[in-house]
C-alpha cells in the first residue's frame, strides 16, 4: 500500500512539472523523420514473434537488450537483410545489447561504466546530410541507496555524452527508473533532454502496479520533436518495449 501511494505521489509531482507544450506530441511536417523502436528481447520466449514485432514496426533504429549469444544468432539471421548495419555487444548475462539499422553509421563505439556496455554512434538520415546520435543503454536495476548513487553515475556518463554531441541526441533503453524518479528527472536536467512519454496510466481498469512501471524510454534533445510514441506490449509476455518517431523542429530545420 505504502509502495504504491508513493509511486503514484511520485507520479503527480511529474505530471505537475511537466510543461504543457511537453505534453502534446508535435504535428508531422515534411521535414526530416526517424523512427525508432526499443525492445527487450527477453521478455518472451517465442523468438519470432520478437522478430516479427521488431520488422513490423518498420522502424529505422533498432536498439535490442538483453542480448544473449543465442538472441545474437537469431537477430543476424533475421534481420541483416532489412538492417544490414549493426552493432552488437553479446552477454551471457542480460546486459548485452544491439543496435541494427536501415541507415549507415558514420560512427559506432562503446563504452562500459559500472561493467555494463553502452553504445553510441551517429547516422546520416536518409535524404539529409544531417546526423543524428544515438546512445543505448541498459542500467543495473537499484535495490540500496549505494545503487542509485551508481545509477547516477551511470546516466552522468550517458549525459556527457549527449552534452558533447554537435547533432541532435536520442538516448535510449532501459534505465530501471521511472520518467518521475529524481534518477531521471536529474538525468534530463543534466543533459536537457524531453521525454517521448506524455503521460503514464497503470493499466486499462486504472488499478496501480509496481509491476507496470515504465522503466525504458526514448529521450530526445531540443533540436527534435516527438512525434509518436508507443508502450509495445505481448499478450502473454507483457511489456516488450517502447518506440517514438522523431523530427526535426522548425527552428533547426531552418539554420540548416
Amino acid at each position: 500500500m505504502f509502495t504504491s501511494f508513493a509511486a503514484c505521489a511520485g507520479l503527480c509531482l511529474f505530471l505537475k512539472y511537466t510543461t504543457n507544450s511537453e505534453l502534446a506530441l508535435a504535428q508531422p511536417t515534411n521535414d526530416v523523420a526517424i523512427d525508432v523502436a526499443h525492445f527487450n528481447v527477453s521478455a518472451t520466449d517465442d523468438y519470432q514473434f520478437i522478430i516479427d514485432e521488431i520488422l513490423n514496426s518498420h522502424a529505422d533504429l533498432i536498439s535490442l537488450q538483453e542480448v544473449t549469444p543465442d538472441w545474437d544468432m537469431v537477430l543476424r539471421e533475421n534481420l541483416n537483410e532489412v538492417y544490414p548495419y549493426s552493432k552488437t555487444v553479446v552477454r551471457a548475462d542480460p546486459f548485452g545489447l544491439a543496435v541494427y539499422s536501415k541507415l549507415p553509421f558514420n560512427s559506432v563505439d562503446t563504452f562500459v561504466c559500472a561493467g555494463v556496455p553502452n553504445i553510441v554512434g551517429t547516422i546520416a538520415l536518409s535524404g539529409s546530410s544531417q546526423e543524428i546520435c544515438f546512445i543505448t543503454s541498459h542500467a543495473l536495476p537499484p535495490f540500496y541507496t549505494s545503487d542509485y548513487k551508481r545509477l547516477r553515475k551511470h546516466l552522468h556518463r550517458i549525459a556527457s555524452y549527449s552534452n558533447e554531441s554537435s547533432c541532435p541526441v536520442l538516448t535510449i533503453g532501459d534505465y530501471n527508473a521511472v520518467p518521475w524518479s529524481y534518477e531521471i528527472q536529474d538525468f534530463r536536467s543534466v543533459a536537457n533532454l524531453m521525454d517521448s512519454r506524455r503521460g503514464f496510466f497503470p493499466n486499462p481498469n486504472g488499478s496501480f502496479s509496481i509491476f507496470k512501471l515504465p522503466s525504458d524510454h526514448i529521450f530526445y534533445s531540443n533540436q527534435l520533436e516527438c512525434i509518436y510514441f508507443e508502450d509495445m506490449e505481448h499478450i502473454d509476455a507483457g511489456h516488450i518495449g517502447v518506440r517514438g518517431a522523431y523530427q526535426f523542429n522548425a527552428d533547426y530545420s531552418s539554420s540548416l
